[in-house]
């Protein structure tokens, strides 16, 4: 299992919802939270592994749970501005608006259904997260001006990908 780079098609798509949840499924899981782990990560999506399923795992306070089949919903209005990094874009940081209370639908590892309210850094991780299911980097989130500014970069990313 390796992350996938800018520039992989599969960062681009939408994930399939997951509909099987077994031994195998779980063995996935796990894989992703340890290479989450080597990669200092707090979160990582499924597509940003090759795999397409809508699953994301990430770090929330000190506990690494899994999120399958996710649901956000924004529980107000107001919204902050971030710096955030991506384990498939190495080494660009741009500052992302995100709101500050999500409410967060999902199922567990074995299908049961989880409900989280979650604020500051865990809401953002887990939207970052969501985006990637969805096909959308945080790059896809920055005025054209400043993606412009990090375009010879991303290229460079890219090149290293092929």
């Amino acid at each position: 299992m390796s992350i996938k780079i800018y520039g992989a098609p599969i960062l681009r798509s939408k994930a399939k919802p997951v509909t099987e949840f077994n031994a195998q499924f779980e063995r996935i899981v796990a894989e992703m939270k340890q290479k989450m782990a080597e990669a200092s990560g707090v979160g990582l999506a499924a597509t940003q592994v090759g795999l397409d399923m809508s699953l994301f795992v990430a770090k929330l306070d000190e506990e690494v749970y899994a999120f399958v089949n996710p649901e956000l919903t924004p529980l107000s209005t107001e919204t902050e501005t971030t710096e955030e990094g991506c384990l498939s874009i190495p080494g660009v940081w741009v500052d992302v608006q995100r709101y500050l209370k999500v409410r967060l639908r999902a199922q567990d590892v074995r299908g049961n259904r989880v409900e989280l309210e979650l604020e500051d850094f865990p809401a953002r991780i887990v939207q970052h997260e969501a985006d990637h299911l969805n096909g959308v980097l945080i790059i896809d989130r920055i005025p054209s001006e400043e993606r412009r500014k990090i375009a010879g970069q991303l290229e460079k990313i890219q090149h290293q990908a092929l």
